[in-house]
């Protein structure tokens, strides 16, 4: 019996040290001085956003907010607002405006007391995606005696994705290059840059790809100017020449610009006629003029209708 009762006893004793122990580890901190709970006001905390639609665009949402904690001194004292996470779930949300409670993360000991302002006001909008031509801008000047050509872009349209009333505001995409001073085919790797009316950069939308590649021509300038066959001879009596067509019909040239100015017409070797009964088809090539370049065509095609009177 005796023996029964120290038993019990121990029991009681072991579950009672036990409880003891729970207790210090639950309220430990309280009875330490630094575990006092104090209250802190932290202003200026970052907001972020949790779970957003990739078909969205979050276009409102502020960027700080204040709150107030309530916890362990020792904690609250070491922290500042870069520490604390603070966030609005976007979850679910579509296009338009919502009022929503933040939600924040915090560490053992330290809980919320208040939000300053408890709700907040975020804005959704929908994401768009267009296709839109590539505008070029050439600035500058090639090398004296030197003319750009028309230039050419890789690719020609680019993909540009926004929120729908941002990407309202793109009135083109705009590449720039600067060709001063070149003295050869011009090529750069130009950033595409949508832009409004005013030719202003619109914030806020993405370009794919967003580099486009330029090529400009640089060389001395070139003119176009119809070809002209003369006619050696008369047709034979009865008969007349009712047409000569030359195939192709202007040839397009290269040279100084004073040079170019004085060239009307480029010809070539006379076809001879005389005593001709029917219609005369030849191909010739072209006289070069003096201080140009031909560079098309090689030769030509000449047929001069004969027929009779």
């Amino acid at each position: 019996m005796g023996r029964l009762l120290n038993k019990n006893n121990a029991a009681k004793l072991l579950a009672f040290f036990l409880a003891m122990l729970l207790w210090i580890y639950v309220t430990g901190d309280a009875l330490r001085p630094n575990g006092q709970e104090v209250t802190r006001t932290f202003s200026g905390v970052p907001l972020s956003w949790h779970n957003l639609d990739e078909r969205l665009e979050l276009l409102e949402i502020p960027a700080v907010i204040d709150l107030v904690l309530r916890g362990r001194a020792d904690v609250i004292e070491a922290m500042s607002p870069e520490d604390l996470d603070v966030f609005v779930d976007l979850k679910g949300l579509g296009d338009g405006r919502h009022r929503l409670t933040p939600s924040a993360v915090m560490p053992r000991g330290v809980r919320v007391v208040s939000y300053r302002p408890q709700q907040v006001m975020v804005s959704l909008e929908e994401v768009i995606v267009q296709q839109k031509q590539v505008s070029m801008e050439i600035a500058g000047e090639p090398a004296r005696g030197l003319v750009t050509g028309e230039p050419r872009l890789l690719p020609e349209a680019v993909f540009v994705r926004g929120p729908r009333s941002t990407l309202a505001r793109v009135f083109k995409i705009r590449v720039t290059v600067d060709v001063a001073g070149a003295d050869s085919d011009y090529f750069q790797m130009a950033i595409a840059q949508p832009v409004d009316e005013a030719g202003e950069i619109v914030r806020g939308v993405t370009i794919t790809p967003a580099f486009v590649e330029v090529l400009v021509p640089v060389a001395k300038p070139r003119q176009e100017v119809p070809i002209r066959t003369p006619l050696q001879g008369e047709p034979a009596e009865g008969f007349l020449v009712q047409q000569v067509n030359v195939t192709p019909g202007t040839a397009k040239l290269q040279g100084e610009k004073a040079d170019l100015q004085e060239i009307a017409e480029v010809l070539t070797p006379p076809v001879n006629i005389t005593g001709a009964t029917a219609s005369i088809t030849v191909e010739l090539n072209l006289i070069i003029p003096e201080k140009a370049e031909v560079l098309s065509p090689g030769t030509v095609t000449v047929e001069v209708l004969i027929v009779p009177q």
